[in-house]
């Protein structure tokens, strides 16, 4: 569904690990949600340009988020939208943006060194998703957390995401006391699930069960060799022919789903009166499939 009046969601996708699936569920949603015709900006805020690259766009080839942060120069400048997913634009990163404070006045509130790109976003975009560092105490992962309207926390079932997860909640909970009281987890995504429920599986669902009450999504990622394939090409799983035959694709198409059915409800999802969504609400991509004849392998490593 398109939106005369754009929703300008900010969503801040991390964990204080890396590692761990953060960039791709950050492209893999974004492009589900472009797929039901929202406008979805991906700001990618990592010096690693693990989104820049996931999308297929070579490093240093382009000016991006440094140029964006440090300059007076427009989004609209400096958005990659040729050869991107439906409906999904880039704000693209590369290693120079770990200079950044360095470059930035000493006088300039880092807290708030995204404003002027997102009073700028939220005009255009209905759903502006930042790639942050696994670092808290990285520049850009501090301006996240203090603009955000929503977090979304990736977790792999493994003992690193496990001690990522406690820190980052640690951390949401020192930036809503300090400096950004509106943020709010708006889920924890698990990927790389292992269909058979595991010890250290149960053990993540409960630490979340119990830190975030009704915050853990219904969807999760399975493990899928197609994902670490597809972004090593610089392609999500929707720029594959026939993507709704692959398990992974229909669950983002879920998860977009419900992070839709949550933003669209704040207040109900806050208050947890939030009914789940039903499957028969789950979105219908409006994009159609490419047509082929081929098998379904041979157009995935195609």
């Amino acid at each position: 569904m398109a939106h005369q009046q754009k929703l300008g969601t900010l969503i801040a996708v991390g964990n204080q690990k890396g590692g761990v699936g953060k960039t791709t569920a950050t492209v893999n949603l974004g492009a589900a949600l472009g797929l039901g015709g929202y406008r979805c900006l991906i700001m990618d805020l990592d010096p690693a340009a693990g989104a820049t690259k996931h999308l297929g766009v070579p490093v240093n080839s382009f000016a991006g988020t440094l140029e964006l942060l440090t300059t007076d120069e427009n989004l609209e400048a400096l958005v990659i939208s040729e050869r991107m997913p439906a409906n999904v634009h880039l704000v693209p990163s590369r290693p120079q943006l770990s200079e950044l404070d360095v470059l930035l006045s000493r006088y300039v509130d880092r807290t708030r060194i995204l404003d002027r790109a997102i009073e700028q976003a939220r005009r255009l975009y209905d759903f502006i998703l930042f790639d942050t560092p696994p670092s808290a105490a990285d520049i850009t992962t501090v301006a996240a957390y203090s603009t955000a309207e929503w977090f979304l926390l990736s977790a792999f079932p493994h003992p690193l995401s496990l001690g990522g997860l406690t820190e980052a909640l640690n951390d949401i909970a020192d930036v809503r006391r300090c400096r950004n009281p509106r943020l709010e987890v708006l889920g924890v995504v698990f990927s790389n699930v292992d269909g058979r429920a595991t010890r250290l599986r149960t053990q993540l669902e409960t630490v979340v069960r119990e830190a975030l009450p009704g915050r853990q999504f219904d969807t999760y990622i399975s493990q899928a060799i197609i994902l670490p394939e597809l972004s090593g090409k610089g392609r999500t799983l929707f720029q594959v022919p026939m993507y709704t035959r692959i398990p992974a694709a229909q669950q983002y198409l879920r998860l977009a789903a419900e992070v839709e059915h949550r933003v669209l409800n704040r207040e109900a999802f806050l208050a947890g009166t939030l009914p789940p969504i039903q499957a028969a609400t789950c979105r219908t991509p409006h994009a159609p499939e490419q047509p082929t004849d081929a098998p379904l392998e041979a157009n995935i490593m195609g």
